[in-house]
């Protein structure tokens, strides 16, 4: 494990990929807050003592990116006194986008790339669809809504990766983190959730799944730089850059950019 990567696990054992942004610096070298921003997989699994520690933490928001039917399906446990935000990126008609793995899997069992192909047509959703438009905007609303010293937002999907990627990419480029660190940040996650993943693609193998398979169910699970390049070129060509996608689609003001950067930067 990289002494950076130890350095933004905050040591959460019940849940996985519970990652800090604090500490990344800036272009012109600021440092994003201690305990004002988080990223992670869903709270679903949190112990007792998960939770005691994440109110200790100051968590005082929680932004939801998954569907209904995720959230039903495993509903966040929440800490005491913070904000529960339940903020769809995906259509709630289910696109291709969020079709679950058992779909991809019966529709593509002898492709072995058909979990890779998949998520390029996951993150174009969640660039160009009015769904995840709109939820990545009132994640903003809700970052600028944090204002108090020494609290928390955790923004999440299920697996804390994608949803949540993209999520990350916008607020760290709002911040004017460089898109090196934002990469190295998405990246993390494979580190994060190494253990997570062995166990699941074991378990896998263990009832039947063959090779073909497992690989999609390891595209699926991890996260690749071609996927986040795609992010990037997509913007960059589609709406000028990713500057320009939060002015223009995410309607973000250059007061709103300041304030953002008065509440999360030292």
């Amino acid at each position: 494990m990289t002494k950076k990567l130890t350095n933004q696990l905050i040591g959460v054992k019940s849940g996985r990929n519970f990652r800090e942004l604090g500490g990344y610096q800036t272009k012109d070298g600021k440092t994003i807050k201690m305990h004002k921003l988080l990223r992670t997989a869903n709270l679903a699994t949190l112990d007792q003592a998960d939770l005691k520690f994440l109110h200790d933490y100051g968590v005082k928001y929680i932004v939801d990116f998954r569907s209904t039917a995720e959230v039903e399906h495993e509903p966040d446990l929440v800490p005491a006194g913070a904000f529960y935000n339940f903020d769809p990126v995906f259509s709630e008609d289910l696109t291709d986008a969020s079709k679950g793995i058992d779909e991809i899997i019966n529709q593509e069992e002898k492709d072995p790339k058909a979990g890779f192909n998949h998520m390029f047509i996951a993150y174009d959703d969640m660039i160009n669809s009015a769904s995840a438009q709109n939820a990545y905007r009132r994640f903003f609303d809700t970052l600028l809504a944090n204002t108090a010293a020494g609290e928390s937002a955790i923004f999440h999907c299920t697996a804390g990766k994608d949803r949540t990627g993209v999520a990350a990419l916008l607020v760290l480029t709002a911040l004017g983190v460089p898109l090196d660190t934002i990469k190295q940040d998405y990246l993390l996650t494979n580190v994060a959730t190494a253990d997570f993943v062995a166990q699941f693609l074991a378990k896998a193998k263990s009832e039947g799944a063959n090779d073909v398979t497992l690989n999609i169910l390891k595209d699926l699970q991890t996260v690749h730089p071609e996927y986040f390049d795609h992010v990037v070129t997509t913007m960059n060509e589609k709406y000028g850059s990713i500057e320009d996608y939060l002015r223009d689609i995410m309607k973000l003001t250059d007061q709103e950019i300041s304030d953002l950067r008065e509440i999360y930067l030292n």
